[in-house]
């Protein structure tokens, strides 16, 4: 399986370690074996700045292709990674 890495992820989510729905996106995304990048905004640097210029404002932040999202919310984003084709 090809390395993963910003441009080429399809599932890019942002989480932070303390946030139970981000816990579970990603429990969920890995049960249902679906490769994602997952990006910690809880701490100042490059990766919480990027969280900030692409809107985040709470997490999880998902971006499924062009679509982005915040929540968990298994039913919408298994919706749209059939839509992708990506499950």
């Amino acid at each position: 399986m090809p390395q993963l890495n910003i441009k080429t992820a399809r599932v890019v989510i942002y989480t932070t370690l303390r946030c139970p729905h981000c816990q579970h996106l990603k429990r969920w995304l890995k049960r249902n074996k679906v490769p994602f990048l997952d990006f910690n905004v809880g701490k100042p640097g490059k990766i919480q700045k990027k969280f900030f210029e692409i809107g985040g404002q709470s997490v999880p932040l998902i971006v499924i292709g062009e679509q982005q999202f915040v929540g968990f919310n298994p039913n919408l984003i298994k919706r749209i990674l059939q839509q992708e084709g990506l499950i």
